[in-house]
């Protein structure tokens, strides 16, 4: 009997279910982009050339566009439709649109950031880079050197992203002037500052003349962070060394814990902060992030943590093993040759079918490892005669089932959110 239409397909694993029934059916490959981008490139060339479906895919996952066809990523409603999700994206695009003025200028004026990958002659133009920071003052970090010297195209930066302050040449963060414009902007952007100038009582004054916590009480101090964990900075030293301190301002904002490097040498301690937030580890010292008893603790409370450790314990498949198995998807931080490793992927699909798009390519083209969990489809003997071919669309086969406990992944990028929220963020699938 003639198929179906495709029904309402809910997770990712849905998805690619159905792209393999038919890889070059339109109506199943827009059900299927819709449900995860990246699906895109399961589909045939034919399909990834078609501007529709290849829009549909970049609408929820910007990293997709690598997966369109020569043609598509040549074509600016495509590309500015995947900056628009992933600015990154533009990796992707041919070198000769990113050596072309007018259109570096349009994508920068849609996303400064898009500066980085720009042709290097362009970057060299001064008018370009000040588009870019002022656009969005982060790009000051992609400028030369010289032009981080500038205080002009400084000032731009700082006024727009009080941040950008950290991408200075180190003479203009020590520029008085510059540093109370990027305060004014953010007042955290003072922990770039030159140490003459966060020394100033009067840069304090100016900068945070509502919440000077640089001079309150215990009591007021941890008020403060449990506002905004990011003032722990204006706290006394006495006080940014005291754990309960600490604790609140970083669980409040992980970024609170750079200031507390002490503690954070402190493993039981590290530990306890990373319950609230993983990210703490990437403030931690080098010492921390090398240690392997500390790498598995933390794997066990979220995988994610994998990112933030050496690349020695990245290539530790114990580690890796205890990360994946709690947060599948951390298979993205694992080496490649763990990433290729059939025991590895399959404990990672176990918590999050989604984990096996970080696998190797040929793992990831393996269509076993889609529909039956690595093993060998089964033999029916004989065939069943009562199961129409379109019945279930989707569906896992009997002999299949999702592991107990396993997480579905979220419907759309824009829905990803808690352990999965970074990969809406997160790097294109590793090469293998």
């Amino acid at each position: 009997m003639a198929p179906g239409p495709p029904k309402a397909l809910k997770s990712l694993n849905a998805a690619i279910d159905l792209v393999w029934k038919d890889p070059a059916r339109k109506d199943y490959a827009l059900k299927a982009v819709a449900v995860h981008g990246r699906a895109l490139q399961f589909l045939s060339l034919d399909l990834r050339a078609d501007k529709e479906v290849v829009l549909k895919a970049l609408k929820n996952d910007g990293w997709a566009l690598q997966w369109a066809s020569e043609e598509l990523r040549k074509d600016k409603d495509v590309i500015f439709k995947a900056m628009k999700r992933e600015v990154r994206s533009l990796q992707f695009v041919p070198e000769e649109l990113l050596a072309d003025r007018d259109f570096c200028l349009e994508a920068i004026s849609k996303n400064g950031l898009a500066y980085e990958f720009v042709d290097p002659e362009i970057k060299a133009d001064r008018d370009v880079a000040r588009a870019a920071v002022s656009q969005d003052g982060l790009a000051l970090e992609f400028v030369s050197d010289e032009f981080q010297s500038d205080h002009d195209l400084v000032l731009s930066a700082v006024q727009n992203c009080g941040m950008a302050l950290r991408f200075a040449a180190p003479d203009l963060r020590g520029n008085k002037g510059l540093v109370l414009a990027a305060a004014k902007q953010d007042s955290s952007a003072i922990k770039f500052a030159s140490q003459e100038m966060q020394q100033e009582r009067d840069v304090w004054l100016q900068a945070c003349p509502s919440r000077q916590a640089h001079w309150l009480s215990r009591e007021e101090v941890l008020q403060e962070v449990d506002k905004e964990g990011s003032l722990v900075q204006l706290a006394n030293q006495r006080l940014v060394s005291e754990p309960e301190v600490m604790f609140k301002a970083a669980a409040q904002n992980h970024s609170a814990a750079e200031h507390g490097t002490e503690l954070l040498a402190n493993a039981e301690f590290l530990l306890r902060l990373v319950k609230q937030d993983a990210r703490v580890l990437m403030h931690a010292a080098d010492e921390i992030r090398a240690d392997r008893e500390v790498a598995l603790q933390a794997a066990e409370i979220d995988g994610n943590v994998l990112e933030f450790f050496t690349q020695e314990l990245c290539e530790d498949k114990e580690v890796v093993l205890a990360a994946v198995r709690r947060t599948g998807t951390a298979l993205a931080f694992a080496s490649p040759e763990l990433r290729a490793d059939r025991e590895v992927v399959l404990a990672a699909m176990g918590q999050s079918r989604t984990a096996l798009l970080f696998a190797a390519e040929e793992l990831r083209k393996d269509k076993a490892m889609w529909l039956y969990n690595g093993e060998e489809p089964p033999v029916f003997d004989p065939p069943p005669e009562d199961v129409e071919e379109d019945q279930a669309v989707g569906a896992e086969p009997a002999d299949s089932a999702e592991p107990a406990g396993s997480a579905e992944p979220a419907a759309s990028a824009d829905a990803a959110e808690g352990p999965d929220a970074k990969l809406a963020v997160s790097p294109e699938v590793p090469a293998s």
